[in-house]
């Protein structure tokens, strides 16, 4: 069975109650008379669609008797009464359940179903407010409230969209009573009662809720419950004993339990066995293929009888057609449930002076996973395999870690160090996923990929990690050594793998884990575990460091935190520094991770907590650093709770300023009520002038008193800072500089030419340019196209400059049309920033800098002949020439002569067939990708390039991203 989404499975549910309603109208539709039009509905909604009631409801199919076990024959005197259905006044018939309420004002809830799609029609008379007391039909009871002032008339169905609830609805089905599936002895589930509830509100999506009362199970099929000394299939018992389990459903989440994850939740249910100890019982909702089925599953470790060996069985148990729980199936026999092979097989040896043990089970991905290890008392072996069979496109993959570790106190290589382990990984069809590993080091589990304890008893969260860490990807490879040493006695442990991931392009990641444990790791005071991820990517180029303190304490204080460093260049360069993350208002740049602050924990416990944590980072345009100290001195809800700190951002350019954010307050509470309490928020930003402004607040029982300030106080600077240059002269000698103009050759030649070694070194120099070349200006001493108040730092006059025309041989061609090259410009050299920009404003932005003009149409220099002789070498040498022996009409063999077009055409370059277009920016609102403007760019944008396309986007106001075009959902 394969786990989904749980809105997948209920829109599967969904489509196989929907054919099994289109089946049984269609066969009542047959057995039914066709009747007129209830005469009662005129004059109402109901004109025309609701037609005359039928006596009686007549025998069908499996829902149609499931309806009758619930609802009864549906007679005269019934609550509820079938009506034949039209969805429009001459529309396909279909039928009808019709409550109707008491005297003529009572009005009336019809549900409408019409077996093509099939269509579903709730509709409800306006003012009507219906209600059907409980009803007892055999074990079953029903019961209903419906109210809907203004009326309600919508309709459900495939392809549908969700139609607004303008009434309130409440129905509920019980069943008490045993309901099983399989035989008594095993395997079998049961349940002493049902409760199925519908309800419907404007201000909710119409839900259904299932309860299950006195669920109990007989899980092992008889093999295995053989195998374990179970005696036949044993049923489940002791623990909590019977359990009630509720799942609901509606669109927006699909199908969950109440207190689990998603459409499976835990089972608080035990095996009464000895030597036998369950890890994990689950209900579970998922499909084989496409057919949803309810599974009861297992994990459990069972000692064989009178044998050194354990065994360990993974996900085993029982499932069955979920809809043939819901509808039960006539004369076809009870049905029984399937018995589930386990997803996973241990067994472990316990025979010294040998020890160990291995397992197999099924992956996430649909593959498998094998583990072994080994204890031999002089060493010990470990490996580890994960292979997925080819599927479509993907071709067979796998993936395997070994390693031997070696006895205390390891191999000696001197200075206090030892060897303890080595090992390797390979993986073929592999990759490095960074995403998943930066998880997983940031939690604390680097160990998982590296040389992971007591892997046996850890053989679910090792493979779980391996799957993510090193995903399936057809033609890249994995190869990378392991390594362990420790130092003084293994008080201090070092563990690392170098991974390289091929072919090109190649990238290096490096895994480690560094943990020191004093004063011995069996008991230690104080455990300090470093995980670290170092990953170098040379294409873009890429370099990232994240070191993280997850599972580090100090005397049972625990200590966490993470420091990254980024070095990145290419078209988007970074650089990031952060101990502890960022200032809280900092957006950080693409692909940086929300780090963890620097936290130091004194909780001693006995009602008395004590929590500081700090950060410090470093930007291309500020820093910052910040912290926070909170105390929570508090016995049953009574006591002190105090709270302290301080975010601050230095600011360097264009004159230095800072900005100090400081925040504290302490209270006292009673009964988890604040009785008393003091509290300040203030930001400080200075110098020349200084400012502080916030807002401090008193509290004492019911009186609340907060006081707002804004106080200013120094002098402005005496000097204004200097104002800078005029652009005009740098960008001139940037134009006449001839590095600025570089002709860009084609990377396929449309022409054959072959030029002399002198042509080729004054095309280097720039005296020559190729005519299949195009010509790039660009210069990076101020943005074009956009309005700029800063120049070097300093300020300006608000100007804007741009690029009118450019001249080749005497023509002029206009830049505005020409494309524009975009360069990367520091935002703090040429715009005010303030000090929310400062932020969030990122290191380097793109503007123009130049532009691409083509040479079509500019004078060429005049031609002059060449030898080309040397053109009609061939490497290999051609098969010599063969001429008739016999005198011919002409003095040569014409067949054979080349004239030097022809020899230039052997070595013309072909056209390609597919150029790569480069990629196109859209404008979409941030979050849902709803696009907003296509094709855009920045570089030529007014004076806030952001600002101008939120300016130019129709519809209201919103957060706004820019993605490429590839990103945009189809």
């Amino acid at each position: 069975m394969t786990a989904v989404d749980a809105r997948e499975i209920l829109h599967r549910i969904a489509d196989e109650l929907r054919a099994l309603a289109g089946d049984a109208v269609r066969d009542l539709l047959g057995r039914l008379p066709e009747l007129g039009d209830e005469p009662s509905a005129a004059g109402t909604v109901l004109a025309g669609r609701l037609l005359a009631v039928h006596d009686r409801l007549p025998p069908g199919d499996e829902l149609v008797e499931l309806v009758r076990d619930a609802l009864g024959d549906l007679t005269d005197g019934s609550a509820l009464r079938l009506a034949g259905w039209r969805r429009a006044p001459g529309g396909p018939l279909g039928v009808a359940l019709v409550l109707t309420g008491d005297g003529p004002a009572g009005g009336r809830a019809v549900l409408g179903v019409t077996p093509d799609g099939p269509v579903f029609d709730v509709v409800v008379t306006p003012g009507s407010a219906l209600r059907l007391p409980p009803t007892a039909n055999g074990p079953w009871t029903v019961q209903a409230e419906i109210a809907a002032p203004d009326g309600w008339d919508a309709a459900f169905g495939p392809g549908r969209p969700a139609p607004p609830v303008t009434g309130t609805a409440t129905i509920r089905l019980e069943r008490t009573g045993r309901l099983g599936a399989g035989p008594a002895e095993g395997p079998c589930i049961a349940v002493e009662g049902v409760t199925v509830t519908v309800t419907a509100t404007p201000a909710a999506p119409p839900a259904v809720t299932v309860e299950l009362r006195g669920l109990t199970a007989a899980v092992l099929p008889k093999a295995l419950a053989g195998l374990v000394g179970a005696d036949g299939s044993g049923p489940m018992s002791g623990g909590s004993g019977p359990v009630d389990v509720t799942a609901r459903a509606d669109r927006d989440t699909g199908l969950v339990f109440d207190g689990g994850s998603g459409p499976r939740i835990p089972l608080p249910l035990r095996l009464s066995v000895a030597g036998v100890r369950l890890r994990d019982t689950a209900l579970r909702v998922a499909l084989d293929g496409t057919e949803p089925r309810l599974a009861l599953s297992l994990s459990l470790e069972a000692a064989l009888p009178r044998l050194p060996l354990r065994i360990t069985l993974a996900d085993t148990g029982i499932d069955l057609p979920l809809l043939a729980l819901l509808v039960p199936r006539r004369g076809g026999g009870p049905v029984r449930p399937r018995e589930l092979f386990p997803d996973g097989l241990g067994a472990a040896l316990d025979l010294p002076p040998v020890s160990g043990g291995g397992l197999v089970r099924r992956t996430p991905d649909g593959g498998w996973a094998g583990l072994i290890a080994l204890d031999l008392g002089v060493l010990q072996l470990q490996a580890v395999a994960l292979l997925r069979a080819p599927t479509g496109t993907a071709p067979t993959s796998f993936l395997v870690l070994l390693s031997a570790r070696f006895p205390p106190p390891g191999i000696q290589v001197g200075l206090g160090f030892a060897l303890d382990a080595i090992g390797g990984q390979v993986g073929v069809n592999r990759r490095v996923d960074a995403t998943a590993l930066r998880q997983l080091v940031s939690d604390g589990n680097a160990d998982r990929v590296l040389f992971p304890d007591q892997p046996a008893e850890r053989a679910a969260e090792i493979v779980q990690s391996l799957v993510a860490v090193y995903p399936v990807a057809p033609g890249r490879f994995l190869i990378g050594p392991m390594v362990r040493l420790n130092w003084g006695g293994r008080m201090v442990s070092l563990s690392g793998a170098l991974v390289l991931e091929l072919p090109a392009p190649v990238r290096a990641v490096l895994i480690g884990r560094l943990l020191v444990a004093v004063p011995d790791p069996a008991v230690p005071l104080i455990r300090l575990q470093a995980g670290v991820l170092g990953r170098l990517d040379p294409s873009v180029p890429e370099f990232e460091l994240l070191v993280s303190l997850a599972g580090s304490w100090i005397v049972g204080l625990a200590v966490r935190g993470e420091l990254y460093l980024l070095i990145r260049g290419g078209a988007q360069p970074e650089f990031v520094l952060s101990a502890g993350g960022f200032h809280p208002r900092y957006a950080r740049p693409a692909r940086v991770p929300a780090l963890r602050r620097l936290q130091v924990d004194l909780a001693p416990g006995n009602g008395f907590g004590l929590r500081m944590e700090a950060y410090l980072a470093i930007t291309s345009n500020a820093a910052m650093f910040g912290g926070q100290v909170q105390l929570d001195a508090t016995i049953a809800g009574c006591g002190v709770t105090g709270w302290l700190g301080l975010d601050a951002l230095f600011v360097f350019d264009p004159v230095f300023l800072f900005s100090v954010h400081v925040r504290g307050g302490v209270a006292v509470r009673a009964f988890g009520h604040r009785l008393a309490g003091v509290a300040l928020d203030f930001t400080l930003v200075g110098p020349a002038p200084w400012r502080a402004y916030g807002t401090g607040s008193i509290s004492v029982l019911f009186w609340d008193v907060d006081l707002d300030f804004d106080v200013h106080w120094g002098a402005p600077p005496a000097a204004l800072p200097e104002p800078g240059r005029d652009p005009l002269v740098p960008l001139r000698e940037a134009v006449a500089r001839p590095g600025s103009w570089v002709a860009e050759r084609p990377s396929a030649d449309r022409t054959a030419l072959v030029l002399s070694p002198a042509a080729t070194g004054e095309l280097a120099e720039g005296l020559l340019v190729h005519p299949d070349a195009t010509l790039r200006f660009s210069q990076r001493v101020v943005p074009l196209g956009i309005a700029v108040s800063r120049f070097e730092r300093r300020p300006v006059p608000t100007q804007t400059w741009t690029l009118a025309s450019v001249t080749l041989g005497g023509t002029a061609k206009d830049a505005g049309h020409l494309p524009p090259v975009p360069e990367r410009f520091v935002p703090g050299d040429f715009f005010d920033l303030d000090e929310e920009r400062q932020l969030t404003a990122p290191a380097l932005a793109e503007y123009a800098g130049g532009v691409l003009v083509p040479v079509e149409g500019t004078a060429l220099g005049p031609g002059h002949r060449v030898d080309d002789g040397y053109e009609t070498a061939y490497e290999p040498p051609l098969r010599p020439k063969e001429f008739t022996r016999w005198p011919g009409h002409f003095g040569h063999e014409a067949v054979f002569s080349l004239n030097p077009g022809e020899r230039l055409a052997r070595w013309r370059a072909p056209e390609p067939l597919v150029r790569v277009r480069p990629p196109t920016l859209n404008l979409v609102t941030a979050g849902t990708l709803l696009p907003r403007l296509a094709d855009v760019s920045l570089v030529n944008a007014s004076a806030d390039a952001w600002e101008a396309l939120r300016d130019r986007a129709p519809g209201p106001q919103a957060p706004v991203e820019l993605v490429e075009s590839w990103e945009l959902p189809s």
